[in-house]
């Protein structure tokens, strides 16, 4: 499952009081929204219950997601992957996660694009690139492990990609220290 996750406060001011942008957004596409009741707790908070237990759980973007939400999640959902689209998040809205937040948790962490309707490009590089422009704390060895390991078993396919294994095919990129130049080997 995946699912985009507090990528703008109107999200969760919507869950929160049930005013803001997002009710304006469904009145100009004619949604009734009468039915929905807000909740007085954030987004996550509302609906991550709703999933199974065991179920994986990608949230993807995470933007105004609170330490408190974080803590929530992690504690309910065993299988809880966080999607960070730094690209996309600066073009979208100009903000980024608190990303230090994520690993003060200990979050499982792991590297999206979105979509080319909210990013320049599909390039894992020029994520990893952005958050290291903006968070140069964090180490090399970290990130690639969220572009690479991360990734592959939150996506389930880390049987046969996401690090070097016997057995195992991963693709190889060849990357200049900056992130900014990268060439596809395999």
């Amino acid at each position: 499952m995946t699912i985009h996750n507090q990528e703008t406060e109107d999200e969760n001011i919507l869950f929160l009081t049930k005013q803001g942008e997002f009710l304006k957004f469904y009145e100009a596409f004619n949604i009734n929204s009468s039915f929905f009741q807000a909740s007085g707790k954030t987004s996550l908070q509302t609906y991550l219950s709703k999933f199974l237990p065991d179920q994986q759980v990608i949230m993807v973007h995470n933007v105004h997601t609170s330490e408190e939400d974080i803590y929530y999640g992690q504690k309910l959902a065993a299988q809880l992957y966080w999607c960070f689209c730094p690209n996309a998040n600066l073009y979208i809205t100009g903000q980024l996660p608190h990303v230090d937040s994520f690993i003060k948790q200990n979050c499982t962490i792991v590297l999206g694009t979105d979509s080319l309707a909210s990013n320049h490009q599909l390039s894992i590089t020029a994520e990893i690139k952005t958050i290291r422009d903006h968070f140069p704390l964090i180490d090399t060895e970290q990130l690639l492990k969220w572009a690479t390991s991360n990734g592959a078993r939150s996506l389930q396919v880390d049987n046969i990609a996401g690090s070097f294994e016997k057995g195992k095919k991963p693709g190889v990129v060849l990357c200049d220290p900056t992130f900014t130049e990268s060439k596809r080997l395999l």
